[in-house]
């Protein structure tokens, strides 16, 4: 079953991913801060990640660049999901290593699963 990490800090989203997820039936593990998300990220070695930009203390574009620069985890896929549509966070987060890049608030729930889909079909 492949593997997915969440890393997302929402109490609400973590609710709405745990069940979308669940729902397919998907092999997923959900953490809430850029620190436990880099040390799951090493020891399960997911397929994919799904990676919010808004955390504190750390942020995920500063957790993008600690993946992709750590040889242990760089092959990792990663996913930006957040809310920040501005083309300065979309330019970074490619510039930085991700694979794609979604605006939550573009995607109706059900669709987001779609997206994770195709994302883990071509990886």
């Amino acid at each position: 079953m492949v593997q997915i990490l969440i890393i997302e800090d929402d109490p609400y989203v973590q609710r709405v991913y745990q069940r979308l997820f669940s729902a397919k039936k998907y092999s997923f593990e959900m953490v809430a801060t850029g620190a436990e998300g880099l040390a799951k990220a090493k020891s399960l070695k997911p397929k994919l990640i799904l990676l919010d930009i808004m955390m504190s203390p750390m942020d995920g574009m500063t957790v993008l660049k600690k993946l992709k620069g750590n040889k242990e985890t760089k092959n990792i896929s990663v996913v930006m999901l957040t809310n920040l549509g501005e083309e300065e966070y979309i330019k970074q987060a490619y510039a930085s290593g991700a694979d794609g890049y979604m605006i939550k608030s573009d995607f109706e729930p059900s669709e987001i699963v779609k997206e994770v889909d195709k994302y883990l079909k071509s990886v």
